[in-house]
């Protein structure tokens, strides 16, 4: 699987109820918002146990960007994982992230739930 497949899988199933209140009341208001707005967190977490996470050499990093919080994954190699970053309308300023771990020890409850439908998803596929 390629890095648009990755992405297209996880954002496939990326939906309101995903949304924390802060940003789905934004998103209420605005439902023109793209669909990434948002979801940086829940994508990125999703995407670091899918990877295999920190055994894997990924790291959750979080940055503020437009005064805003922004959550992405770097790996050992330098490689940036941002899986929302289209919903911002000038580039993340990456060098400014810093390393962090997610909030919850192990995937919070948006993070599991999006972890199910895809593996859902992939079954039927199968």
């Amino acid at each position: 699987m390629d890095w648009p497949e990755f992405r297209g899988m996880i954002l496939d199933h990326l939906t309101d109820d995903l949304l924390d209140k802060k940003h789905l009341a934004i998103k209420k208001k605005n439902p023109n918002l793209p669909q990434t707005f948002g979801h940086c967190y829940v994508a990125s977490e999703a995407a670091y146990y899918l990877l295999g996470g920190k055994e894997e050499g990924w790291k959750p990093m979080f940055v503020r960007h437009l005064g805003a919080s922004h959550w992405f994954l770097k790996h050992e190699s330098g490689l940036i994982l941002d899986l929302t970053w289209n919903q911002f309308k000038s580039p993340v300023d990456y060098s400014k992230g810093r390393g962090t771990g997610f909030l919850t020890k192990k995937p919070s409850r948006r993070a599991k739930t999006l972890l199910i439908r895809i593996k859902e998803s992939r079954r039927t596929q199968s």
